[in-house]
């Protein structure tokens, strides 16, 4: 049995305009749910996620990713991927430790290099398709950088 639909109207957080929304729960949890979420309307989500997006992409620019292309859509979310597997790269590079000078400046060398591969990638496309890259994959590929400084 399933239950049925209930729209609500609530409104929104930032403009207080009422709009309409759709819940598939009982009557008395969409309630609940209706009064106490955060509602935002289409234009307010679309303002909030155009300004994280500008935000992003500046400071990505910063650190000399360059502007991606795409839609609109696309490049909002590639945006956020980006900065997810940049905090990966950052968190891996400073949980490293190191016997020697040389083995910290080599190591350097290769995240630099490394770094150098994806800000050649500008297409909101790449990001996306690379989306589910972890920490290990990240790791294995500095290991295998850092082998090619090694034996050049």
């Amino acid at each position: 049995m399933t239950d049925p639909v209930n729209t609500y109207e609530v409104i929104c957080r930032t403009c207080r305009t009422r709009f309409k929304v759709q819940l598939f729960d009982s009557h008395d949890k969409n309630l609940f749910v209706a009064d106490k979420k955060d509602w935002y309307c289409e234009q307010c989500k679309r303002q909030y996620f155009k300004k994280q997006t500008t935000d992003l992409a500046a400071a990505h620019q910063k650190i000399g990713f360059s502007e991606l292309t795409g839609s609109e859509k696309t490049i909002s979310w590639a945006e956020k991927i980006r900065a997810e597997l940049i905090n990966k790269v950052k968190y891996f590079q400073q949980s490293l430790k190191f016997a020697s000078d040389a083995e910290k400046q080599l190591s350097d060398q290769a995240f630099e290099k490394f770094l150098a591969d994806w800000q050649s990638q500008p297409q909101a496309k790449w990001w996306i398709d690379h989306r589910q890259m972890t920490v290990r994959d990240i790791s294995s590929r500095i290991s295998a950088i850092t082998d090619t400084l090694k034996n050049p």
